[in-house]
Formats: C-alpha cells, structure tokens, sequence
C-alpha cells in the first residue's frame, strides 16, 4: 500500500485548519499522579508511591476536542460536567486551548467524572474512577439538546464520543442523525457495543478489534474476519464505511466505492509505544477533520494513523500537531 505523502498530509492539515467540527460525548477530567517507588508498605503487600507531581488533561470527548484543536481545527464541544471543582477545572482547560466552553451543560446530580491514574517510575501502577453513570436530569437534558441543535448548524461534520457514562443516549442521537443528514455532514461515532443500536446510520464507527468483536458477536482475530464482520456491521447499522483500529496491526479501513465497499489494512505508523491512554480519541478527531476538509477516505485513515503513532510514545493522554505528524513523514 502506497504511503501517505508528506505534501498530501501538508495539504489535508491546512484544510483542516479552521474545520469546525462538533464533539458530543462523556467529558472526563484526566489526572495523573507521578512519584517515586522505593519500598513496599508494611500494611500490605504493595508499594508505595511518594508523589512528586502531578498534571490534569482532558479526557473522553474533552480529549477528542483537545486532539481538533491541536491540529488546528476548531471544536465545538457538547457534554456534561457536574458542578463541582473537577467541572470549573475541565472549563478553564478549554478555555487555556481557546475551545468555546458554552456548550457545556452542568449538571447538579452528578459530578464530573475524573480518571486519577498513578504513575510510579514511569509505570501505570493503578486507575481509579470516580463517576455516577447514568442519563442527565430531565433540565440538563433539555439543554444539551438545545447545544446540539445550536453547534450542529455551524459544523462541517460531528463525532459521538460514547464512553457509556450516560451523556450519549437515544433523543441526543436521534437530533444529530437528523441534522447530520439533512446537512448532509459526516458523522464519526467512537462505539460501545451495548449501544450499538443508537448507531444506525451514522457514516462511520471507530471501534477496536474487541469492540468489532463484541459489535458483530463474533470473532475477529484474522484480517479476513475483520473484512467480513465489518462488512456485516456496515450493512446492518446501513453506514458508509468502518475504520477498526488494530493496536500494532495498524487499521483496517472499509471504505465507500461506489456500489462494493474494499477492506483496506494501513500498517502501523507507530515507532514506539509508551502509552496508548486517549489513542482512539486522537484517531477519530483526525480521521472526522480530514473528512471534513474534503480528503477521501483513504487519506483520512493515514493521517489518523500517523497522529496515532505520535500520541503513543507520549506518557498519558496526549495529542498530535501537524509539525510532529508532517516530521513523522519525513
């Protein structure tokens, strides 16, 4: 397969540059905690970290945003975050990255989620979750249906970011289904199995193997079981196309061609792998703002693929910028 020239990429981001593209999905508060391991506690067989530091990044679909805005598009981001000081940290955040905040909806009944990982030696060592699943309060819901109906009519395409905490449920998908169409504007969905009905006829998904697994009930180990689970998924969800990230396999791409759909399979463009944490955030942020800067599919599912590779050496969620994606081409 022909790679990906550093002149198209050039091109694609420049396009990209000033994309408006709308996020809707789960907003997360990432925080890490890093320090130093030198014995293991007297209380229980575990060690002990001494912190030394510590840093908070957006996660979820405030990370999807994060990745727009890094290789110069312009998000417009609807989700939930609680009224609590987790919630006024994701806002200032954003406003740090100039993404408009005002299509954040705060919800008194729940907090913001947050993600604390702890970082020993530079190892993950342990995750722990802090959240309250579920759908918004009746007036929380109504808003965020107002967002989307609002931040739609400015974007050139939409990503779903369903991370099953509660924010992506039928009404909300059904208001972009039916302005995405009548817009006629791409939208992207990064997937959870258990929702896969609210899905139909989105233009494309972004899942892993494990969740085309669990999407098809079926396995999906070889390329050829790739090709023909993915081919069933498109035909049932009645979507344009699939992208399935494929960890040190790379991707595989079901693209529109007329008539047939081909499977494409894009070898990684990773060197190095030191944290996968926010990976398919960034694949999806890149693969929708090339599609809404008019590149074919193929092109789109590179450059996705290359921002990849760029966010995987970094510790914890990170992005990609179109200097580090143009210098991986070089």
């Amino acid at each position: 397969m022909k790679r990906l020239s550093k002149d198209t990429a050039k091109a694609i981001l420049a396009a990209i540059s000033g994309q408006k593209v709308m996020v809707f999905g789960d907003l997360m508060l990432d925080e890490y905690l890093f320090g130093e391991v030198n014995r293991i506690s007297p209380e229980a067989p575990v060690p002990i970290v001494r912190v030394t530091g510590e840093r908070w990044v957006l996660g979820g679909a405030a990370n999807v945003a994060s990745n727009l805005r890094a290789i110069g598009a312009e998000p417009l981001l609807v989700g939930l975050i609680g009224k609590d000081e987790a919630g006024e940290r994701v806002g200032k955040i954003l406003s740090g990255l100039c993404v408009d905040d005002s299509g954040l909806v705060r919800d008194p009944s729940k907090p913001t989620i947050i993600k604390t990982r702890v970082i020993g030696q530079h190892q993950q060592m342990l995750r722990i979750d802090r959240e309250e699943s579920g759908p918004p309060c009746g007036s929380a819901a109504e808003i965020v249906h107002s967002r989307i109906g609002e931040m739609i009519q400015n974007a050139s395409a939409v990503i779903v970011s369903d991370y099953a905490k509660g924010t992506v449920e039928q009404q909300a998908v059904n208001i972009i289904r039916e302005l995405a169409i009548s817009r006629q504007i791409p939208w992207i969905v990064d997937p959870k199995p258990a929702h896969k009905n609210l899905y139909v006829n989105a233009t494309a998904m972004t899942p892993n193997t494990k969740e085309l697994s669990e999407l098809v009930s079926q396995s999906v180990r070889t390329d050829d079981e790739i090709a023909t689970a993915s081919s069933k998924l498109v035909k049932e969800l009645q979507m344009a196309g699939l992208l399935v990230t494929r960890s040190e396999k790379g991707m595989a791409l079901l693209v529109p061609d007329g008539e047939r759909q081909a499977i494409c399979n894009i070898p990684t463009e990773a060197k190095e792998v030191f944290d996968v944490s926010g990976a398919g955030d960034t694949v999806i942020a890149t693969f929708t703002a090339a599609l809404a800067a008019k590149a074919d599919w193929m092109e789109a599912a590179m450059l996705a693929n290359i921002a990849a590779g760029v966010v995987v050496a970094k510790m914890g969620t990170a992005t990609a910028t179109p200097q580090e994606i143009l210098d991986r081409l070089s």
